[in-house]
C-alpha cells in the first residue's frame, strides 16, 4: 500500500500510512496538509486519492457547504463552491488543475447523498407531510422540508422514472469498487510502463481478482471486441489507429458515449479536455523533437565554425613557418662567406683560355 505524504507549514514532509476516515482528516493539525498527486487530466491518483474521495463525501453531506434544497448542482450559488474549495485546500495540497475534478466529484457525491436520503426516509405510501415531519440527523431542517417537497413534485417523479429505467438497463456491473479508474490506470502504468488499451482496461474493470468475468455478458463483449479489432486493425497499424478502432468497437457493443463523458476515464474527464491534453502531449513531443533537432543543428554549425577556425589557424601557421624559413635563409646569406671557385687544377691554353684536364 502506498504511503501518504503529509506536509506541515514549514514545508517539511513526513510519510505515513495516512488517515483512514474523513474524521481523521478533519482532525489534522491546522498546519498539516495531505499531498495529493494527480495525472495529466487533473485526476487524483495513488492512495491519497482515496482519502480525498472519502473526505469529499463528508463535505457533500454538510448542508452548510452543499445545501440540499437546490434541485441541481449547477443552480447552486458559486459562493458555496468557492467556500468548499477553500475548506478542501485547508486539508489537502493539490494542484489547481484538479479543482474541476474536485467540484465534479462533490457534485456526484451530493447527488448520491440525496438519493440515499430518499431511499432511507421516503417509502411507498407515505405523504409529503409524513416524510417532512421526521428530519434525519445532520440535515438542516428547512433544507429537508424543501427537498421533500421537491421529491413529491411531478418533475421529480418524471426524473425518478427515467433514472429507474436507466439503472435497470445496466446489466453488466463493473468491479472497480472504491478504486477510481484513474488510480487503476496509474497502477497499471507503474507496473507495465504503458497505459492500458481501451479493451484491455474494459477487461480489468469487469473481472474479479482471479481473472474471471463478473458475468457472461461481459465475457461475451470482451471476446467480440477482441475479434472485431483483430479483423479491422492491420499488423502495421499505429497505436493511435488501434485506439480509435477500439473506441469504435466498444461504442458498437456498449452503445454511444454519454454526452460530455469519456468511457473508461471516470469522473471529471470530458472529450474536449481529453483532446486538449492529447494535443498538448503531441505538441510537447513535437516541441521536444524540434528542440533536439535545433540542438543538433547548433552542434553541426559549431563544428563547422570550429573546423573553419582550425583551417584558418593552420593556414596562418603555414604562412608563419614560410616567413620564418625565408628569414632564416636571408640571415644565412648575410653571414655565410660567398663561395670561391677552385682553380688549383685548372690549365690554360696558349691564348690564356682555361682548358679542361
Amino acid at each position: 500500500m502506498d504511503d501518504v505524504h503529509i506536509q506541515d507549514g514549514l514545508g517539511r514532509v513526513r510519510r505515513t500510512r495516512g488517515p483512514t476516515r474523513a474524521q481523521d482528516v478533519w482532525s489534522l493539525r491546522e498546519d498539516e496538509k495531505i499531498v495529493v498527486q494527480c495525472n495529466e487530466l487533473g485526476q487524483p491518483i495513488k492512495r491519497a486519492a482515496s482519502i480525498l474521495s472519502t473526505f469529499l463525501g463528508s463535505v457533500a453531506r454538510k448542508g452548510q457547504l452543499c445545501p440540499l434544497n437546490y434541485t441541481k448542482w449547477n443552480e447552486m450559488l458559486p459562493s458555496y463552491k468557492v467556500e468548499l474549495l477553500k475548506v478542501i485546500e485547508k486539508k489537502f495540497l493539490l494542484p489547481k488543475e484538479s479543482h474541476d475534478w474536485v467540484l465534479k466529484s462533490v457534485n456526484r457525491k451530493w447527488k448520491e447523498y440525496r438519493a440515499k436520503l430518499k431511499t432511507d426516509w421516503k417509502h411507498d405510501g407515505m405523504t409529503e407531510e409524513e416524510v417532512a415531519r421526521v428530519c434525519p440527523p445532520d440535515v438542516i431542517p428547512h433544507q429537508w422540508r424543501e427537498l421533500v417537497h421537491y421529491w413529491f413534485s411531478e418533475k421529480a417523479q418524471t426524473y425518478s422514472n427515467i433514472g429507474r429505467a436507466a439503472r435497470a438497463s445496466q446489466t453488466v456491473p463493473h468491479t472497480s469498487g472504491s478504486m477510481s479508474y484513474a488510480r487503476r490506470k496509474a497502477e497499471f502504468m507503474d507496473n507495465n510502463g504503458r497505459e492500458p488499451g481501451k479493451v484491455e482496461f474494459y477487461k480489468m474493470t469487469y473481472t474479479h481478482r482471479d481473472g474471471s468475468f463478473v458475468r457472461e455478458e461481459s465475457r461475451d463483449i470482451f471476446d467480440r471486441a477482441t475479434t472485431l479489432i483483430s479483423e479491422r486493425v492491420g499488423e502495421s497499424s499505429s497505436s493511435d489507429a488501434t485506439s480509435h478502432v477500439e473506441a469504435q468497437v466498444l461504442a458498437e457493443l456498449l452503445g454511444p458515449e454519454r454526452y460530455g463523458r469519456v468511457r473508461g476515464y471516470g469522473v471529471g474527464v470530458t472529450p474536449t479536455q481529453l483532446s486538449a491534453v492529447g494535443m498538448y502531449t503531441r505538441n510537447a513531443e513535437e516541441g521536444s523533437t524540434n528542440a533536439e533537432v535545433s540542438r543538433l543543428r547548433a552542434t553541426i554549425e559549431d563544428m563547422k565554425d570550429r573546423h573553419q577556425a582550425e583551417l584558418a589557424e593552420l593556414k596562418q601557421n603555414q604562412q608563419t613557418l614560410q616567413s620564418q624559413f625565408e628569414h632564416i635563409s636571408s640571415m644565412l646569406q648575410r653571414f655565410l662567406p660567398p663561395q670561391v671557385p677552385d682553380t688549383s687544377t685548372a690549365r690554360r691554353d696558349d691564348d690564356g683560355a682555361e682548358c679542361g684536364p
